[in-house]
C-alpha cells in the first residue's frame, strides 16, 4: 500500500470532487449560465480550503465539471479527478439522483472506497454530502441513506433552504458564509483523517452503472435508438461509428466525441427532470406501438443508414402511420463522415420514405454534437407536452362527487 500522505500534502489532489446535476436553461434564448450559483459555491469552498491548508499557489483545491460534457478529453479528465480526489461531495437535489451521470460519478468513487473496506465491510467515510435543495431522507436512494453525516453544523437555515436558498438571497448572506465555511472545514477534516489511495482512472468510465438503481424519478422518458449494431450493418457501411448494440452508436465519433450518442441524450434528459429509459427500437417497439396509449413520452434517434434496412424501415413506417405526437424524432447527420456525406441524397430519400408523415412535424436533422445538444431539449419538450395532454388519467375509485361551490354554503340573507 502506498504511504499515507502528510496533512496538507499535494500528493493527492484535488481535495474534493463536487458532483452536481447540470441545470439546463429554461429558455434557450436567454443568456447566462444557470449553473453559476453552483460555480460560486465551488469557488468559495476552494478559497476556504486554500486558506485552511498549505496547498501551493496554483494547486487544485477542488474539481468541478464546468464543461457541457462533450468537450476535449472530457471523460479522461473526469475519470482522472474521480481516481485521485480525497473527498467526494455530492450536491443533493431531486435532479441529482435522477442523473445517470451523477450516479456514475458516485459509482466510480465508491469503487475506490471498496478497496479500503474494513474487516466488517465498513467503507471509509470519504463522502461528504451537501444539500443544494432539501430532500426528505426517505426519498434518498439506499446508497445515500447509508451515509452517516449530519448537517447540524451548517446551521438551521441551511437545513431549511439548502445552499441554493442561501446563495440566492442577500438576507441569507451570513447563513451562506457560515454553512460554506463549515462544509470546507469538514472536507479538510475528512481529507486529513481518511486515506483512500489513488487508482488508475476507469478505462470505460461511460460503461459504469449508476449507483442509484433504486431511485425512481416521477417522470420517465424513453430514449429509443434506431440504429444497427456491428452485426447488422449495411454491407457497405463503415463500422467505425457503431458498437455491439444500437445503444453504442456514435455518429459524431472523434477526438471531441468519445461517448455513444445515447449517453449524451441520457444526460440531457436527466437534466430536464426525466428518468431516461434507453433502449433500441427492437426493445421499445411493443410499447411505442401499443394501442393502449403511452406510459411515457419518448424521443427517437434515427441513424439514416438504419432506414436502408427493410426491417427497420417497415417498423418506422408502421410507427409513423400511428401519428404518435408524444414521440420526438431526431435524425443526426455528420458531413465529416465522408461516406455519409457522399451518400446523403440517397439516405435523405430513404429517411423520407420511412418518416414521410406523422412523426415528421416533430422531427429535425442535426449535423453536429452541439446542434444535437440544442435540438434534443426542444424535441423532448414537445413530446412531453403532447404526452401530458393525452395521457390516461386514473381518477379515484367510488362515485363522482359534485365540485363544491362557495355560493352553495352561504345562507340567504
Amino acid at each position: 500500500m502506498a504511504p499515507r500522505p502528510a496533512p496538507g500534502s499535494s500528493s493527492q489532489l484535488p481535495y474534493f470532487f463536487l458532483s452536481y446535476a447540470h441545470i439546463p436553461p429554461h429558455d434557450q434564448n436567454r443568456r447566462g449560465d444557470p449553473n453559476k450559483w453552483v460555480a460560486k459555491l465551488f469557488g468559495d469552498l476552494c478559497d476556504h480550503i486554500m486558506n485552511m491548508t498549505n496547498l501551493p499557489t496554483g494547486a487544485q483545491a477542488g474539481f468541478m465539471d464546468v464543461d457541457l460534457r462533450s468537450g476535449h478529453h472530457w471523460p479522461e479528465r473526469l475519470a482522472d479527478a474521480l481516481a485521485t480526489c480525497r473527498v467526494f461531495v455530492p450536491l443533493y437535489s431531486p435532479r441529482y439522483f435522477e442523473s445517470e451521470q451523477c450516479g456514475k460519478e458516485w459509482a466510480a468513487f465508491q469503487q475506490r472506497m471498496t478497496n479500503h473496506a474494513g474487516p466488517d465491510g465498513q467503507l471509509p467515510e470519504a463522502i461528504v454530502p451537501a444539500l443544494w435543495t432539501p430532500l426528505p431522507v426517505d426519498r434518498l436512494p439506499q446508497v445515500a441513506q447509508s451515509i452517516q453525516f449530519t448537517h447540524d453544523g451548517l446551521g438551521p437555515r441551511y437545513q431549511e433552504e439548502g445552499f441554493y436558498g442561501l446563495v440566492k438571497l442577500t438576507s441569507m448572506r451570513s447563513h451562506y458564509q457560515r454553512a460554506t465555511l463549515a462544509l470546507a472545514k469538514r472536507i479538510v477534516e475528512v481529507a486529513h483523517s481518511t486515506y483512500i489511495a489513488s487508482m488508475r482512472p476507469a478505462p470505460e468510465y461511460h460503461a459504469l452503472s449508476s449507483a442509484f438503481p433504486d431511485y425512481r424519478a416521477e417522470r420517465p422518458l424513453k430514449v429509443t435508438i434506431a440504429a444497427p449494431d456491428l452485426g447488422s450493418l449495411p454491407p457497405e457501411r463503415n463500422p467505425y461509428y457503431y458498437g455491439l448494440s444500437p445503444q453504442e452508436w456514435n455518429p459524431y465519433r472523434g477526438e471531441n466525441c468519445t461517448r455513444p450518442l445515447a449517453s449524451y441524450a441520457a444526460d440531457i434528459v436527466s437534466a430536464y427532470g426525466f428518468l431516461p429509459q434507453v433502449g433500441s427500437l427492437d426493445e421499445h417497439a411493443r410499447e411505442l406501438m401499443s394501442e393502449e396509449g403511452p406510459d411515457s413520452p419518448a424521443v427517437m434517434l434515427v441513424d439514416p443508414w438504419a432506414t436502408t434496412g427493410s426491417d427497420c424501415r417497415e417498423r418506422l413506417r408502421d410507427l409513423n402511420r400511428r401519428r404518435h405526437k408524444w414521440i420526438g424524432v431526431i435524425v443526426p447527420w455528420n458531413d465529416e463522415d465522408a461516406q455519409t456525406a457522399a451518400s446523403r441524397p440517397l439516405l435523405r430519400a430513404s429517411v423520407d420514405g420511412a418518416l414521410d408523415e406523422g412523426l415528421t412535424d416533430l422531427g429535425t436533422d442535426v449535423d453536429s454534437l452541439s446542434a444535437f445538444h440544442r435540438a434534443l431539449p426542444d424535441a423532448l419538450g414537445r413530446a412531453a407536452n403532447h404526452f401530458f395532454k393525452t395521457a390516461r388519467t386514473y381518477p379515484p375509485e367510488g362515485p363522482a362527487t359534485k365540485k363544491p361551490r362557495l355560493m352553495d354554503s352561504e345562507e340567504p340573507r
